[in-house]
């Protein structure tokens, strides 16, 4: 069966998208503890309350396949990696061999670089320190799409709207999409 046919396409509560935030926590401790590597959880930056898409699906493969490459390309030993499709949107993880800081730097720099990297939120676990901040590795916070301030600080205050943001999105990835052909 088609997996972008599957998606859901349905409206999620706030209630869903908190007990998906808590049981992608407990996995992200478990994969910690199980293989005591550096971990990889990647989720999407999706505003809106439907987040399972066949487009939000195809974002996330192209960064489960800029991720795949940029593993291949330092040399890390994929310990496991799993994919999921959700109906509070894609989620991936990744268990690499490989030092945190080094892998935070790197997916820092990925979602900077790569042309949908910002519709990417990929957080990088050390097993010993758990979560790192862009800070860790000498890097400034997120930019808004729209304004380049600070996104956490626009999302705080709803400085846009939300058919702003949809529009900024869908053109990036639009544009995206209609190069790779």
């Amino acid at each position: 069966m088609n997996a972008m046919a599957d998606a859901s396409c349905s409206p999620v509560s706030l209630a869903q998208l908190l007990a998906s935030r808590e049981t992608r926590a407990a996995q992200q401790q478990h994969w910690l503890t199980c293989w005591g590597q550096t971990l990889i959880s990647t989720t999407l930056v999706w505003p809106g309350d439907v987040k399972d898409t066949p487009v939000s699906r195809a974002v996330m493969g192209v960064a489960n396949e800029a991720l795949s490459g940029l593993i291949l390309a330092n040399g890390w030993e994929i310990i496991r990696h799993d994919a999921r499709q959700l109906v509070t949107g894609p989620e991936s993880f990744w268990s690499v061999n490989a030092p945190a800081l080094l892998v935070k730097k790197a997916t820092v720099l990925l979602e900077e670089r790569h042309p949908l990297g910002r519709l990417w939120d990929i957080d990088v676990f050390c097993p010993d320190s758990g979560l790192l901040s862009r800070n860790a590795v000498g890097e400034n916070k997120r930019r808004c799409f729209i304004c380049d301030e600070p996104a956490h600080v626009c999302s705080r205050m709803r400085r846009h709207s939300l058919l702003s943001l949809q529009t900024v999105m869908e053109a990036r990835i639009n544009d995206y999409f209609c190069h790779q052909k």
